[in-house]
């Protein structure tokens, strides 16, 4: 007890309780998929299209991966699990296909 209140000087106070969180969660780097969803511990989670063919930081509380988000430039954008009848109906933008025949830089 004597070196506890000795030193309790030093103890930092957190901010708050969201910066405490932020201290504690996981952070993990994931594909977005072609159809924008993304996979953790087995489960699919939607994302925004933005983020489609590329690598993303995901954070998570561990008891909490439902309230999953992404981070990008201090912006969180929310995962939402996703509905697999209702991302199966979703436009998406369509890329240009690439076409083999056209023969770049070799001989055909």
């Amino acid at each position: 007890m004597e070196r506890f209140l000795a030193t309790r000087g030093r103890i930092r106070i957190p901010k708050s309780e969201e910066w405490l969180d932020e201290c504690f969660m996981n952070r993990i780097y994931r594909k977005v998929k072609n159809d924008a969803t993304v996979s953790l511990f087995n489960m699919q989670f939607d994302a925004p299209m933005k983020f489609m063919r590329q690598t993303v930081e995901i954070r998570f509380l561990p008891d909490s991966i439902s309230d999953a988000y992404i981070f990008e430039n201090g912006v969180q954008y929310p995962l939402k699990k996703t509905d697999k009848q209702a991302n199966s109906k979703v436009k998406r933008q369509n890329y240009p296909t690439v076409d083999y025949s056209k023969g770049v830089g070799g001989n055909v």
